[in-house]
């Protein structure tokens, strides 16, 4: 068995990532769009803060109350888009219930879009081409290749069929070549899947869903 260190891999490409906006003329901005209160939304958005201003960008935060509407919300965005010095727009999940998350992230401009989640950069990535990419599933693949796992003609089990990871997750392993089973809450026999994986990868998030007996 191997243990693929992420941690490690993160360091080296921050490290890369700094290096390249030290060669920029302008400093680079992020905005971080945030609705209501949410405690894991705040330690979020408070992480991606220090990263941002550690790597040299200067970091917007745009808190918004929970009871705004979605036009107030979109209108907000698009000012956003249209301000030359935000360059990357990431709204902060989850959003209320009273508010369309894909229509909201359908508004921020494809070109600014750090989530890759709107629905122009989810076709760029159906269709293989070049567009701005779902961080997690991205970090997945880097940490495969990093550690030289292959990847072409596996067999890939993801467990999760989330827009954020595992519907991405499963496009960029297709595109790498994989043969990829997606598993979700409605499998029948999960464990039958996650035998015959020769890369199994859980993106549930929930404890002991996948147990390994040695």
């Amino acid at each position: 068995m191997q243990i693929m260190n992420g941690k490690n891999l993160k360091k080296k490409q921050l490290l890369k990532l700094k290096e390249q906006l030290l060669q920029l003329n302008e400093k680079l901005g992020l905005a971080v769009v945030q609705v209501g209160n949410d405690e894991a939304s705040k330690v979020y958005v408070r992480q991606k803060k220090n990263m941002a201003e550690q790597l040299g960008y200067t970091f917007y935060h745009i808190q918004l109350d929970e009871k705004i509407s979605e036009k107030e919300l979109i209108d907000e965005i698009q000012k956003l888009n249209h301000n030359s010095l935000i360059d990357g727009i990431l709204v902060q999940m989850p959003l209320p219930n009273h508010i369309n998350a894909s229509k909201v992230q359908d508004s921020v401009l494809a070109n600014k879009d750090v989530d890759g989640l709107n629905a122009y950069n989810a076709g760029k990535l159906l269709k293989h081409e070049e567009g701005l990419l779902p961080c997690t599933p991205s970090g997945i693949l880097s940490l495969l290749k990093e550690y030289q796992i292959p990847i072409a003609g596996k067999h890939v089990v993801i467990v999760g069929r989330s827009e954020l990871v595992g519907k991405p997750l499963a496009l960029l392993l297709l595109n790498e070549n994989a043969t990829v089973t997606i598993c979700h809450s409605k499998t029948v026999d999960l464990k039958k899947y996650t035998a015959m994986a020769d890369i199994l990868i859980s993106a549930v998030g929930k404890k002991d869903l996948i147990v390994v007996k040695w």
